[in-house]
């Protein structure tokens, strides 16, 4: 009998796992870390949501995602200002307002870490900046 994959239903939303990391983080610039840890849940995709406060992007923006994965005793240094890390890239919309971009990644079963890179053309707003991660898994049946 054949095996069937399908998608499981999704873990529930983190809470807000930026803190104020990302308040007024300046064009061109990377966030520092902030850690997901997914050493017990093994999930294997996620959702990552990005709400950022009022800013006025201009044509060509974007925001970068960084995902670091540790061996579960060393961290790397956060070298995203240079490239590093599993890049998730996403442009944003011009016109001012509050921005939402959702980034689509694949996890580790470690404990992982997020920084993200600024390049709206405009520094971020001093307050109201999120960061989310909602899981997801693939069910046989």
């Amino acid at each position: 009998m054949a095996t069937t994959t399908k998608w499981a239903t999704p873990g529930s939303r983190s809470s807000n796992i930026a803190s104020t990391t990302l308040d007024s983080l300046a064009n061109g610039s990377s966030s520092a870390f902030v850690t997901y840890d997914n050493s017990t849940n093994l999930d294997l995709y996620a959702v990552v949501t990005l709400k950022l406060g009022s800013l006025n992007p201009t044509t060509g923006a974007g925001v970068k995602l960084h995902v670091f994965t540790t061996d579960g005793t060393d961290t790397p240094d956060n070298t995203a200002s240079v490239g590093g890390g599993e890049i998730y890239p996403e442009p944003l919309t011009t016109g001012s307002g509050a921005k939402v971009v959702n980034f689509r990644i694949r996890l580790h079963p470690h404990s992982m870490r997020l920084c993200v890179t600024n390049n709206s053309n405009v520094s971020f707003a001093a307050s109201g900046n999120e960061l989310y991660v909602k899981p997801n898994n693939e069910a046989s049946s």
